[in-house]
């Protein structure tokens, strides 16, 4: 006999720490441009700005806890679902919270850059270098952002030519011309978007590589502030589904194990083109178990080679683990019973397609 079901799996605890590790690195991100607003003028304006951005964060933060982790899983699949379908809004809502504010701090952090360089640029005081390599490293020393020691590094790497024939008076001019060329407000928050990113996610090449591509086949140099933003939700729309699936399939992989199953890491697939990841599962008196883990949370399993219904109690067993893992999950649904023959006649169906195709 074999047992396919499907039943929709609720990791609240990932749901709220992906947007807790979100809000805690932007509050993290925030705290880093009061430091660079001390030295600047009308700081107090921007500690201002500052202070209620963080009392704002944190606020979102014990909302949306109280509002995923401590929900509770109804036994009742269509109350599941309702319940699953609810967060999922409020997690759509929330991420749309967490982009505009980040946005705001993109936007102040723009800000005090531009006043931290005018203030770095009315006081630089150059003392007498001897040549381009020191005079470069005294200017790179001068800034605190690294924006700034990125594009004079630039400068000198790409007008070398041009600044060899300038005295030191001459070179500081051209620098200080080239630095107080702005990045458009827009251009600004792309960078931030894909640094912020980086820096938050810098060991999960997967969700690196989210980003760039949303950048790269959303965005390009007229982009509008909007187009920017959607962007950004997009991105964190997909990095949170994604990192919330990598976190079931863990659990998933430790539940059947913990249970006499053998996964090898052959037997875990992608399949891009349906966004799904496939796991098959053996035991060594040959039953076996497939998992189809799809991306809006949903899981769909297999367990064949059981006498009558045996199967349901290693599907319990496995459920249970789940749960011990504080991975909550509906009331199996579309559950089909399927005698030997049936899966059989399949199989042998699908070999002769296979076959039909290679000739």
């Amino acid at each position: 006999m074999s047992m396919t079901a499907e039943e929709i799996l609720l990791n609240c605890e990932k749901h709220f720490s992906f947007i807790a590790n979100e809000i805690d690195a932007l509050i993290l991100y925030i705290k880093k441009l009061l430091e660079n607003c001390k030295n600047i003028d009308n700081s107090n304006f921007y500690e201002e700005k500052i202070k209620k951005l963080i009392e704002k964060l944190i606020e979102e933060k014990e909302s949306f806890r109280k509002n995923t982790i401590d929900r509770k899983m109804d036994k009742d699949t269509h109350v599941a679902i309702e319940t699953y379908n609810e967060i999922q809004k409020y997690a759509e809502r929330k991420r749309e919270t967490l982009a505009e504010l980040k946005f705001e701090a993109f936007a102040l952090k723009s800000d005090i850059v531009k006043k931290e360089q005018e203030m770095i640029l009315q006081s630089l005081n150059i003392s007498g270098s001897e040549n381009l390599e020191s005079l470069e490293k005294e200017l790179i020393n001068s800034y605190n952002d690294d924006l700034s020691k990125v594009r004079i590094k630039n400068i000198f790497e790409n007008k070398k030519e041009l600044l060899i024939n300038k005295n030191k008076n001459e070179i500081v001019l051209l620098i200080k011309q080239e630095l107080t060329k702005q990045d458009d407000l827009n251009t600004f928050l792309k960078k931030e978007i894909i640094s912020n990113a980086i820096e938050l996610y810098k060991n999960d090449s997967e969700t690196i590589n989210l980003i760039k591509e949303e950048i790269n086949n959303n965005l390009n140099d007229n982009s509008s502030y909007d187009k920017i933003k959607d962007t950004l939700k997009n991105f964190l729309k997909k990095a949170e589904a994604e990192t919330i699936r990598r976190d079931n399939i863990n659990k998933i992989i430790k539940a059947i194990t913990e249970i006499g199953y053998t996964v090898n890491e052959n037997n875990i697939r992608k399949i891009k083109e349906k966004n799904i990841v496939i796991i098959h599962a053996v035991k060594e008196d040959g039953k076996s178990a497939d998992f189809a883990i799809k991306f809006d949370g949903s899981i769909i399993y297999n367990w064949e080679g059981f006498e009558n219904h045996d199967h349901d109690e290693d599907a319990n067993l496995f459920l249970e683990k789940l749960r011990s893992f504080d991975l909550l999950h509906s009331k199996e649904f579309k559950k089909v019973y399927r005698e030997p023959k049936f899966i059989e006649e399949r199989k042998n169906k699908l070999k002769t397609n296979v076959l039909k195709k290679e000739k």
